[in-house]
């Protein structure tokens, strides 16, 4: 049992470590469509721009379910949340070829 929980432990661990990771992220604009998106106004490493929006993630799992609460308490109370992510596949703006296809996906928030 001590074994199984150590495994499930480092499992989620490596996932985090294999993320970038940025703090703060100030919350400008949250836009709920097929996924939300968060814009923000600090220049975020390995992120390309979709008329503002850098980050997004899948609000329909318990996860992103948390997530967007958290997410929303930050935009609520003007407080910066830290998000680990998987970096973009996209380069630039919407005019070189960043699409909400290609934003940067959350894995995990966090607030301090």
């Amino acid at each position: 049992m001590k074994k199984l929980l150590l495994s499930a432990a480092l499992v989620g661990l490596s996932s985090i470590a294999s993320a970038d990771y940025f703090h703060p992220v100030t919350i400008n604009r949250i836009t709920i469509n097929d996924a939300v998106s968060i814009s923000s106004g600090e220049s975020i490493q390995n992120t390309c721009s979709y008329f503002g929006a850098k980050l997004k993630f899948d609000a329909t799992t318990p996860k992103g379910k948390s997530m967007l609460s958290l997410v929303l308490l930050a935009k609520a109370t003007g407080q910066p949340i830290s998000v680990w992510y998987t970096p973009t596949t996209g380069t630039g703006d919407e005019n070189s070829g960043c699409n909400p296809g290609n934003l940067a996906v959350v894995n995990e928030v966090g607030m301090y």
